[in-house]
């Protein structure tokens, strides 16, 4: 295993937003993550986590026990000390997010024909941790090089611009809605027919909403996020386009962490506990996106569901060998294939009104398709500072070649 090189510098003159923004634009084309916490909605968490310029990518297929592939990809755990190193720790870690589709793997329920894959993950990646309290960032890659060039780059990013105005019930101007409130109400009504007949306790059932992204920044989306929904897990993960698949960010906040761990994921239980692939995967099944039975819910939902939930009601975070940190993905906006795209769900019991439930959804939903419109906004006033600049810049030249006219006729 190669060694982690580390190196801890003052903080008090840059942000983890702009520092993240500054190392994305010198890598284009190379995949990125950032991590954040907020204390109780109030207050920004001490750690910041950013990562770019992965040595390693993996598709975790469907077919095969994602969290078995990643605890043999893992590398053995560093020297002593080195877990209360956090930068070191993720440095060696998986990076990235599983989908809620994993669970149908788990379960024996048959997958979806369009399920493209069951998660995608990053290792190796040049990382750098911001303390807040100490106003220190330290960086961490697998050469002094990797982390000189990181401690440069993030100083010497384009002028990040600000973000417009933010109005939490503010739509996309072009939202889509694949399945109607009726049809939805329709769903939820069929739900609770299989719940009367003791199939399950509890079913949740989600639906999609969409919007173009219209040239917008999907980073966008996570800074005005961060903003209308801080949270105990803030994300930002962008996986850049490869031959095996299209590019894809993931943007989100979640108060609901599935698993925290010290040590090796794949260790064997100890005292009658359960080791953390273990752990993981009944902290899956037990999510809040899920129902109960887990197995009787996840297949019910699997029924009535329009498609692939992929992103929403999954898991994102980090899996080492050191440790771990695991949140469940909700309120996330994801972005391929020219859309953004959101889930939300609601919990069908006995005495759910159909109705109602399609308009939860949507008030869910609104947190998030609000971000959705700041970075549309954002993309606006970019576009519209250019054209006036250009303007400037021809009235310039023109000015310009007006004098030099006039000098060449005297």
């Amino acid at each position: 295993m190669s060694s982690v090189v580390t190196r801890t510098l003052p903080a008090d003159h840059i942000t983890p937003v702009r520092a993240y923004a500054a190392l994305r634009a010198h890598a284009p084309g190379r995949s990125s993550f950032m991590f954040e916490s907020a204390v109780s909605g109030e207050r920004w968490g001490r750690y910041a986590i950013l990562g770019y310029r992965a040595r390693a990518e993996s598709l975790l297929p469907s077919g095969f026990d994602p969290f078995e592939a990643l605890a043999e990809g893992l590398a053995e755990p560093g020297p002593p000390g080195s877990p209360r190193d956090l930068a070191a720790r993720v440095c060696r870690s998986w990076v990235g997010f599983l989908s809620y589709d994993t669970l149908h793997q788990l379960m024996g329920i048959e997958p979806w024909p369009e399920e493209m894959y069951l998660g995608r993950v990053l290792k190796d990646a040049t990382v750098v941790v911001f303390d807040s309290v100490a106003q220190t960032m330290t960086i961490a890659g697998r050469s002094q090089g990797a982390v000189n060039r990181c401690a440069w780059e993030m100083t010497h990013g384009p002028e990040q611009p600000g973000l417009p105005a933010l109005d939490p019930e503010a739509l996309p101007e072009h939202l889509e809605t694949p399945v109607t409130d009726d049809g939805y109400a329709a769903k939820v009504a069929a739900a609770r027919e299989r719940i009367a007949a003791g199939e399950a306790t509890e079913v949740v059932l989600a639906r999609r909403f969409r919007s173009p992204l219209r040239g917008a920044d999907p980073f966008d989306v996570y800074r005005a996020l961060r903003l209308l929904a801080p949270s105990t897990h803030l994300y930002f993960l962008d996986f850049a386009e490869s031959p095996f698949a299209p590019g894809l960010t993931i943007a989100g906040t979640s108060g609901e962490t599935l698993v925290r761990a010290e040590g090796d994921p794949s260790a064997e239980p100890r005292a009658g506990g359960a080791s953390f692939v273990e752990a993981m995967r009944a902290a899956l099944a037990g999510g809040s996106a899920v129902g109960q039975p887990a197995a009787r819910a996840s297949a019910i939902s699997r029924n009535l569901e329009a498609g692939p939930r992929w992103v929403y009601g999954g898991a994102v975070g980090y899996f080492g060998a050191e440790g771990s940190e695991i949140a469940h993905t909700l309120g996330a906006v994801w972005s391929a294939f020219g859309y953004f795209e959101v889930m939300t769900g609601a919990r069908i019991g006995n005495g759910s009104e159909p109705r109602a439930e399609a308009e939860r959804t949507r008030r869910d939903a609104r947190g998030p398709l609000s971000a959705i419109r700041a970075a549309h906004e954002a993309r606006k006033a970019h576009d519209l500072a250019q054209e006036k600049k250009a303007a400037a810049e021809r009235a310039a030249a023109e000015k310009a070649a007006a004098g030099d006219d006039a000098s060449r006729s005297e």
